[in-house]
C-alpha cells in the first residue's frame, strides 16, 4: 500500500483533508464486503477514480468530483463508497482509496508505505526470521502473528456466546410454546372428553388441537414478526448504519429460522396432549369432573 497523509482537496467548494491510500487487488478483492454503493472494478481499471470511506458527516457520495490541489489541481470521481477501512484516521480527516495508477498519477509517489506479507500456515519462525534479515534495520519490520491469534481467538469466543445465548433462546420459546399449549389443553381435559363422548373421532380432536395451536403459532409469529422488525431496524440503524453507512434490510433467512423454530415447537407441542386424550378414560374423566 501507498499512503499520503493529510492531502488537501476540495469537496463541492470546501477544503478538506484526507488520506490517500493505494490498494492493490488482493485488497479489492477484500473490499467487497464492504462495498456500500458504487464499483470497484471502476476503481481498478480506470484512472482518476476513488472510493470514500463512509463517516458520519462530510463523506464524499458516489458521483462527486474531489479536487486535490496538493501539487496540482486534479479531478477524481468517487465511484464507490466502503462502510469502512483497516485505517484509522482522526475526526475531521477522511479517507479516499484509489488504484496504484492513479495515486501514483496524483502524488507522484512510487515507493510502497507498507508491505504486508501473509504467510502459509507451515511458515515457521525460522521463515519469519529469514524475511526480517532480508528487510534489515532500514525498515520497521512488525510480526502481527500473534495479535492475529488473539483477535481470532476473541471472534470465536464472542461468536460462541451469541450462538449460545441464541441457541439458549430458540430452546426456551419450543419449551413455553409446548409448556402453553399443554396448559391449554389440560384446562379443557372435560371439553375434549365430552366431545370423544358423543362420537368425536381421535382424527377430529387432532385437527381441533392442531388447529388451536396453529392459531396460537399465527398470530404470535405475526405480531413477533411485526414488533421484532421494527425494533431491530431502530437498533441497526442506531448501532450500525449511523457508524458504518450499512442500510438496513429486512433479514428474510433469520426470520424464516425463526418461524421455522416455531413451527417445529407447535408440532412437537401437539404430540402430548393427544396421547394423553387418547389414553383417558371418558367414564373416569366425568365422574371425577
Amino acid at each position: 500500500m501507498m499512503f499520503d497523509y493529510n492531502v488537501p482537496i476540495q469537496l463541492n467548494g470546501v477544503d478538506k483533508t484526507v488520506y490517500l491510500i493505494s490498494y492493490d487487488e488482493h485488497q479489492f478483492d477484500w473490499a467487497k464486503d464492504y462495498l456500500l454503493d458504487g464499483s470497484l472494478q471502476r476503481v481498478q481499471n480506470e484512472v482518476n477514480t476513488g472510493l470514500s470511506v463512509f463517516k458520519q458527516q462530510g463523506t464524499p457520495k458516489v458521483g462527486d468530483t474531489v479536487t486535490f490541489v496538493e501539487n496540482r489541481s486534479v479531478d477524481i470521481e468517487i465511484v464507490g463508497t466502503l462502510s469502512s477501512s483497516p485505517f484509522q484516521n482522526v475526526l475531521d480527516v477522511g479517507t479516499i482509496i484509489c488504484s496504484e495508477n492513479t495515486f501514483r498519477q496524483l502524488t507522484g509517489n512510487t515507493d510502497y508505505t507498507i508491505i504486508d506479507l501473509q504467510l502459509l500456515k507451515s511458515a515457521t519462525q525460522k521463515d519469519v526470521d529469514l524475511i526480517h534479515a532480508a528487510v534489515g534495520s532500514e525498515y520497521i519490520f512488525s510480526d502481527e502473528r500473534l495479535g492475529n491469534r488473539s483477535v481470532l481467538g476473541s471472534y470465536y469466543s464472542f461468536g460462541l456466546f451469541i450462538y449460545g445465548f441464541m441457541t439458549l433462546i430458540a430452546l426456551i420459546t419450543i419449551f413455553n410454546i409446548v409448556n402453553s399449549i399443554a396448559m391449554s389443553v389440560s384446562a379443557r381435559m372435560k371439553e375434549y372428553v365430552a366431545f370423544r363422548a358423543i362420537g368425536l373421532s381421535n382424527q377430529q380432536m387432532k385437527k381441533m388441537i392442531v388447529a388451536e395451536a396453529s392459531t396460537y403459532a399465527v398470530v404470535g409469529g405475526f405480531w413477533g414478526s411485526v414488533l421484532g422488525l421494527l425494533f431491530n431496524k431502530l437498533l441497526y440503524e442506531k448501532m450500525i448504519t449511523f457508524y458504518w453507512g450499512e442500510q438496513w434490510k429486512i433479514p428474510f433467512v433469520d426470520l424464516g429460522i425463526i418461524l421455522g423454530i416455531v413451527i417445529i415447537a407447535v408440532m412437537i407441542a401437539v404430540n402430548g396432549p393427544l396421547k394423553r386424550i387418547r389414553k383417558i378414560s371418558i367414564v373416569d374423566t366425568m365422574s371425577a369432573q
